[in-house]
């Protein structure tokens, strides 16, 4: 066995590049960015004004003061000449400010005359100008590459007028489930069998990480199954095994791998949930067997398979970040092997679920994060400080 660190720095060096492609823009909601988003231009690209009212000249901007209105201005127009002194153009919110004006006189500290308007004696003193450049300038990187984009992303990349941004092709996955006791949800199971859980808990998550995935047959407890399955798995980027990875009578990942000349990353990990993990990789395609305990899966999936899928993807967001909380309950001393343990944090205190049972799909559901026991480690007290990671 190998320890989670190196398991999981060498299931990261299988990743290779992953291709560009471009999007639509109303189609690259969470998708990655695969190159800078540069500007091309101010935004806005000249002064507007912020507020509906009067372009003038500030040293007009006088209680009591008339000023002559000679014309006005809306959004997407231009007023033809400049403005003198003691001149205004009527404005709207977003027009150009007119040659000549350097500030805005809103419409509520004015009073109408016949062919002018009267400053009333108090007034706002704040010019109402958007200055051209005064959210971006042209040249700017706004949004780095590696991120995943938002919505707000979105909006700026359209301002931007970048209508196919480049982005990294979404990874393609295969997920297997094994085993002759399974039957997907609504198949009224047998007397022996339950309802496969696994596979659809990890399409979820992979489709939240940014890939495209696809859920195979079951394969049942033969070789001859489980090889027909890996062969329509692929073409992927990464195919997935559940359950079949230990070493009973019938569990026959590792052989299968060994057959379709898989070459091993490594098999089995010092960890507690999911000790029979193995990993490797045949030509451009990585293989996971993961266990096929319910939480098993899931918890290697957040551990190994959202930063795997990071990597793939060019982000670092998808890798997992230690944080420290304090221990709500005592916990005793840990056991040989890493233990990532179920657990629920709320207001900065984390309390560790009692049943850790790696069947338990109930408890799981529940928790919100992984606190974090290190080999050997030392019983820990109400109150200490504990190490975890978020699920998400």
């Amino acid at each position: 066995m190998i320890s989670y660190e190196q398991a999981l720095s060498k299931l990261l060096s299988l990743v290779e590049y992953i291709d560009v492609e471009e999007v639509n823009l109303e189609e690259a909601h969470h998708r990655v960015l695969a190159v800078d988003a540069i500007s091309s231009r101010d935004q806005p690209p000249f002064d507007t004004s912020a507020m509906d009212g009067y372009a003038v000249k500030k040293i007009d901007k006088v209680p009591h003061k008339n000023l002559s209105v000679i014309g006005k201005v809306t959004a997407g127009n231009s007023f033809a000449r400049s403005i003198s002194k003691g001149e205004a153009v009527r404005i709207f919110t977003g027009a150009p400010m007119p040659k000549g004006s350097n500030s805005v006189l809103i419409q509520e500290d004015t009073i109408p005359l016949e062919s002018g308007i009267t400053i009333c004696e108090k007034f706002e003193k704040k010019d109402f100008v958007r200055k051209k450049g005064c959210d971006y300038k042209a040249g700017e990187i706004l949004i780095q590459k590696g991120k995943i984009l938002s919505s707000f992303d979105i909006a700026l990349l359209a301002s931007m007028n970048l209508p196919l941004p480049k982005v990294k092709r979404q990874p393609r996955i295969s997920i297997i489930s094994t085993g002759d006791e399974l039957v997907f949800p609504g198949t009224v199971p047998g007397p022996n069998q339950i309802v496969a859980s696994n596979t659809f808990g990890l399409k979820a998550l992979m489709k939240k990480w940014g890939a495209t995935c696809h859920i195979l047959p079951i394969a049942r407890d033969n070789k001859l199954s489980l090889e027909k399955a890996l062969e329509i798995a692929v073409p992927a980027d990464l195919v997935i095994t559940v359950g079949g990875a230990s070493v009973g009578d019938h569990d026959y990942v590792s052989e299968v791998f060994r057959n379709i000349k898989v070459e091993y990353s490594f098999y089995k990990v010092a960890m507690r949930p999911g000790k029979p993990i193995l990993a490797g990789k045949n030509k451009g395609t990585i293989f996971v067997g993961l266990p096929g305990n319910p939480v098993s899966a899931l918890v290697c999936a957040h551990l190994f398979l959202k930063p795997l899928i990071g990597k793939m993807l060019g982000t670092r967001e998808l890798i997992n970040i230690e944080k420290k909380a304090f221990l709500q309950n005592d916990l005793p001393e840990n056991g040989k092997r890493k233990h990532f343990m179920r657990a629920l944090l709320k207001d900065g205190y984390l309390e560790v679920c009692k049943n850790q049972d790696s069947s338990l799909l109930s408890v799981l559901q529940k928790a919100n994060s992984l606190a974090i026991r290190e080999p050997n480690e030392p019983p820990a007290k109400k109150g200490d400080l504990i190490s975890y990671l978020e699920l998400d």
